[in-house]
């Protein structure tokens, strides 16, 4: 990426990896007063098993995610499987100038590209400085392989970690790592035929003859291209599944967060082959599928299972069978498909295996798992597994890859802690099927903590969510997350934070730690609305916000200030309100400024979106088909003319209140200039407005001393600018 170009702004900086423009500086109370927050919310999260050889004796192992106190990034772990395990043993030893941001860690058994057998360890694709340009790169340990190779120009230090080498040696794109139960095969997406679309490539792991040698120089690893570049438009393709004879793809082709149709295709090449349901009842450009997955029952090889709204506004479980042309509804709710167990919300993370087949549901912000047997006495039951915790979200994964169908692992969060794993043994709970006084088959199930993968323990006042609702301008509900520091018996400040997306979600998930020191510390309410656009309440109200609606969901607020005004006035000060979001939200952010200019006392947007048309011209190439679909194209004239009449940087004169805007010098989603120009434009108008430009940072802030510092900055403002008193 270019240098990040500045001018003659002037700067201080006050941390690591900070630039801060027009801030004075951060009390050191509010750093020590945050210290309780920030260890608190340094949780692990689940990452994947580890692939161990058919008939392995090896008692199972894991690989977890967590930074710890001594790191300024997130590092990785191993970890037994036996939650009786107290064993937790670090992987990688990141710092600034190494692997960072890691958007798949693969497991595998093995490859030969050195011409040596290197057993075990994984193929990541990372980056090194939040840019999101992940290469591919090669974990593995001495200990585990036969192979006695020297260090490698480019390997990475990771002392006394596994050793990485990288693969791949430019700055495409390089994502979503699938290897083949047989392990002779990895297929992957990268945009490196033509910077722009996203395409499929297939590697060898064994046998594969690449002419390396067991020596220190570096090679890029042989790939062939297995979708070719559309004859027009632009592709966007994702990886679900490889066939058990590894000649056949499960692909999605995401045009837009609305419009992503599946495909069949040869691993071998060629056009992949459209899958059309039959009978669906939704238009196919507003048909979405996710993690089409081939059969893993010998018996039934021609049945793919899928997540589709197409039959309905919500995603559902689908079972379509590709030599009949039929479709059995697993979680449809429309009455007349007469699903196994129908389903009013959307359901999500399908995994497979030859006996049980499981999948979440999204329910209002809550999680709610599901197994369904495919043999046996409860065959075609779906059966709710409901672990006995305080409630909240949950992540699950299936020990597939080790032959384990009844081995769960959950990475848990609520409002009582954050990411935090469990483990989940369903050996014999099956048996035990009650039934809700729906008639609906549920099991209760005890859950067995991982001590050595829990968050330090909160030391603080910790609250669940309440959801509240309320009409908009033209009468559609918008859902609500909302906390109240003393449970509505003062009235009290309140901060709207809002997400970005569009199409993502504020749920019953603990938030992050400002949230609870805004609570705790500066007794102000927080809520997290869910505009329209948002996800988790059907692909209508996901799209109510696209192209020229974009300013419906500004509305949205409006219409929660009003709320506020007139309905929660003797527990909220409508006089005391601050709104603060980050890339998405971070325009929500200003465009509220803009609209309601009396009704904020300030605002934060982080990493915000200033003007549209160069920020469609400018986000990564690879991008940007699927955010003109989203947003509109800037091309056309008269929806460039619309895109720049919404642009909160040619309308800087309306925004009163202050303004703080933090960014990373990285980005390459939405570039750092958004937020140098929105700066300096602000500045010019005479309102007061802050800047931190975050060094090796990209779309979201990962490194210690700059989450820290820009967590401690965001409170010194709020406490300036929306004082607790009047």
């Amino acid at each position: 990426m270019a240098p990040v170009d500045y001018g003659d702004l002037e700067f201080t900086q006050p941390a690591r990896q900070i630039k801060a423009f027009n801030m004075g500086e951060v009390p050191q109370r509010i750093v020590d007063n945050m210290q309780k927050y920030e260890e608190s919310a340094r949780g692990f999260t689940f990452t994947c098993f580890e692939k161990h050889a058919r008939g392995s004796d090896s008692p199972g192992t894991a690989i977890v995610h967590h930074r710890p106190v001594d790191s300024q990034v997130a590092e990785y772990y191993r970890m037994p499987t036996n939650p009786q395990s107290t064993t937790l043993e670090r992987l990688t030893y990141f710092d600034l100038g190494t692997g960072r941001t890691i958007s798949s860690f693969c497991p595998i058994l093995g490859e030969d590209w050195r011409g040596v057998w290197r057993e075990g360890g994984a193929i990541l694709a990372m980056d090194l400085d939040g840019n999101e340009f992940f290469q591919l790169w090669r974990y593995w340990e001495n200990s585990k392989s036969t192979a006695n190779i020297p260090p490698i120009e480019g390997e990475l230090r990771n002392e006394p970690g596994g050793r990485i080498e990288r693969l791949t040696h430019d700055n495409f794109k390089y994502s979503n790592v699938v290897v083949s139960d047989s392990n002779n095969i990895m297929v992957f997406t990268s945009n490196k035929e033509n910077g722009v679309d996203t395409l499929v490539y297939v590697a060898d792991l064994a046998h594969t003859q690449t002419g390396a040698t067991e020596d220190s120089k570096p090679f890029t690893l042989p790939s062939r291209l297995v979708t070719p570049p559309p004859e027009e438009g632009n592709a966007r393709w994702t990886i679900s599944d490889i066939s058990v004879d590894d000649q056949y793809l499960l692909l999605t082709n995401e045009f837009t967060s609305s419009y992503a149709p599946c495909y069949l295709a040869r691993i071998s090449g060629g056009q992949p082959e459209l899958i059309v349901l039959p009978n669906a009842t939704e238009k196919q450009e507003e048909t979405a599928f996710h993690e089409p997955t081939f059969s893993q029952d010998p018996a039934t090889p021609h049945l793919v299972y899928m997540v589709s709204n197409a039959y309905g506004d919500f995603l559902s479980i689908l079972a379509y069978d590709t030599l009949s042309h039929t479709v059995l509804h697993i979680t449809t709710p429309e009455p007349e498909l007469r699903a196994l167990r129908p389903i009013n919300w959307p359901c999500i993370d399908l995994n497979v295996t030859s006996e049980y087949i499981y999948f979440r549901s999204n329910a209002g912000g809550y999680t709610n798992f599901f197994v369904w047997p495919l043999s046996g006495p409860l065959k075609d039951t779906i059966i709710e597994i409901k672990p006995e915790w305080e409630g909240g979200q949950f992540k699950t994964s299936i020990n597939t890859a080790n032959g384990r169908p009844l081995e769960v692992v959950l990475a848990l969060v609520s409002h009582l802690s954050q990411w935090s794993l469990a483990h989940l043994d369903l050996t014999g709970r099956l048996e035990d099927v009650k039934r809700d006084e729906d008639g609906f088959a549920y099991i209760s199930v005890p859950l067995e903590r991982y001590t050595q993968a829990a968050p330090v323990p909160t030391a603080y006042r910790t609250l669940p969510a309440k959801e509240l609702r309320f009409k908009s301008f033209d009468g559609l509900e918008i859902p609500c997350m909302y906390y109240h520091p003393n449970d509505a018996k003062s009235v009290v400040p309140v901060v709207i934070s809002i997400h970005g997306g569009p199409a993502s979600q504020s749920t019953a998930n603990t938030r992050s730690p400002i949230h609870w020191y805004i609570i705790n510390e500066l007794g102000y309410a927080m809520l997290y609305p869910n505009v329209r656009g948002s996800n988790g309440y059907g692909k209508r109200f996901m799209a109510a916000d696209d192209v020229k609606k974009r300013e419906d969901s500004v509305k949205d607020i409006g219409a929660l200030l009003s709320h506020i005004e007139h309905s929660m006035n003797n527990e909220l000060d409508a006089s005391r309100i601050a709104v603060i979001g980050g890339s998405y939200g971070g325009y929500m952010t200003l465009a509220c400024m803009i609209h309601f200019p009396t009704k904020f006392a300030c605002g934060l947007a982080n990493f915000p979106i200033a003007h549209w048309p160069s920020f469609l011209e400018k986000t990564a190439p690879v991008r940007r088909a699927h955010r003109r679909g989203e947003y509109g194209d800037e091309r056309i004239p008269e929806i460039r003319a619309f895109l720049e009449k919404i642009s909160p940087i040619n309308r800087t004169s309306e925004i009163l209140a202050p303004l703080q805007i933090a960014h990373g010098d990285s980005d390459s989603r939405v570039p750092v200039d958004q937020a140098i120009r929105m700066y300096q434009t602000i500045l010019k108008s005479g309102v007061h407005c802050e800047l931190m430009v975050c060094e090796k940072e990209g779309h979201g802030f990962k490194q210690k001393s700059v989450i820290e510092y820009t967590n401690a900055a965001k409170l010194h403002f709020l406490e300036r600018y929306l004082p607790l008193a009047k």
